[in-house]
């Protein structure tokens, strides 16, 4: 037990492993889920314009503090047309639409809920109360031309994709995508569509750790699934790292005798980062690193072991990795007991309820994958935890 180490230096070394990806342009309609690595700018003034946000009459306010209730329609301002101008004569009006830029010389909007036409002139119902630069977004409000909108380091969703839109960046400067392969080892393992024989089990680790890469904006670059024979591991697996920037292997990784991963990685040159941390589940985690070369990761192959760890250090460091802002893990109060396994960080996979505490899910082991439905994350619950306070919360999928 001594020679393990925490999670919190486990993590600390593997994020230090490398620097961040490069970076590429890409098309706007493509970045969704890519790490922002430029400056947008507001290329004008947002809005650009007066812009009119109800349906109904531009006016001028002043005549309606003298007390007029009915004006003349002279004309229409709709979205999309410049140069509309409020004559200059009393009690003149101009219908104009959402969207639209305000006239000039008008400086009030009357909602068409407040008035009633007939015959081409407006007459205000009693309940109008029109007040000068009501329902009129004014121009450059919001951000002026020049104004730094979105920095480096952000993740481009539907917002910041509109902005970037908005600022006429077609193409932004995101980090690269890096080639992460998922690869499962095991003689006993089958494809998903096969029914397994005696003492096989399907490839569950391969498609529950991709799909958490996909949702993390990270998709693998390659999936595969290598036999125990050392020869043949080794062969392929010398391939798949000259191949990607990371690589997942998920089983293998222990010390029993048919965990050939570490020997093999040790002879292929990587160097141990680490191999063991303190935690249940996933103690036999372990990471190399191949100079000049990919990072690995070695996952155990129980499942629940294998998707905690991808959570707890993996997609944290792809994010780093891809230049993303680090932001600060969610803590969230443990609401009911737990078995704590003495000398071990437990990651105990919880429910969050709607009152921003969490419940306890323990599953019967680490095997036991089916035992995580109705979950939504876990807790990181280390040896000084009190029941009833707060612990570090890694939730399944993005909040």
């Amino acid at each position: 037990m001594k020679s393990l180490i925490t999670p919190s230096r486990a993590e600390t070394l593997i994020l230090s492993l490398r620097k961040p990806f490069p970076a590429e342009s890409c098309d706007l309609e493509r970045a969704t889920g890519r790490i922002l690595r430029q400056e947008i700018k507001a290329d004008h003034d947002f809005p650009p314009f007066d812009r009119v946000t109800m349906d109904g009459a531009a006016v001028r306010a002043a005549e309606i503090r003298s007390g007029r209730r009915s004006f003349r329609i002279c004309g229409m301002a709709v979205a999309g047309e410049a140069g509309a101008v409020l004559p200059s004569e009393e009690c003149a009006a101009m219908e104009v639409m959402t969207g639209a830029i305000l006239p000039r010389g008008a400086d009030c909007i009357l909602p068409c809920e407040w008035y009633r036409l007939k015959e081409g002139i407006l007459i205000l119902t009693e309940e109008a109360a029109p007040e000068a630069g009501a329902f009129i977004h004014a121009r450059a409000s919001d951000h002026r031309t020049g104004e730094v909108l979105l920095r480096p380091g952000v993740r481009l969703g539907p917002v910041a994709i509109s902005i970037a839109a908005a600022c006429g960046c077609d193409r932004p400067m995101v980090s690269a995508l890096p080639r992460v392969a998922v690869i499962g080892t095991g003689d006993e393992l089958v494809p998903v569509e096969e029914k397994p024989g005696p003492g096989q089990i399907r490839r569950t680790n391969i498609a529950a750790l991709s799909s958490a890469l996909e949702l993390a904006g990270h998709p693998p670059s390659e999936t595969g699934c290598l036999r125990d024979d050392p020869q043949s591991l080794r062969m392929e697996l010398e391939g798949i790292l000259s191949r990607n920037d990371v690589v997942v292997l998920t089983g293998g990784v222990s010390k029993g005798k048919r965990d050939h991963v570490p020997e093999i990685a040790r002879q292929l040159g990587a160097l141990p980062v680490l191999h063991g941390i303190a935690q249940r589940p996933g103690k036999p985690m372990a990471v190399w690193n191949m100079p000049d070369g990919p990072v690995i990761f070695g996952l155990p192959g129980n499942p629940v072991s294998a998707l905690v760890c991808l959570h707890r250090y993996l997609i944290p460091a792809l994010d780093r990795w891809s230049g993303a802002v680090p932001v600060a893990t969610p803590r969230m109060k443990l609401s009911g007991g737990f078995v704590r396994p003495p000398g071990l960080t437990l990651f105990l996979p919880v429910d969050a309820e709607s009152n921003g505490a969490v419940r306890p899910l323990p599953v019967a082991n680490s095997g036991d994958f089916a035992g995580l439905i109705g979950s939504t994350g876990f807790l990181e619950l280390d040896e000084t935890f009190a029941e009833g306070s707060e612990a570090p919360y890694f939730p399944w999928t993005a909040p």
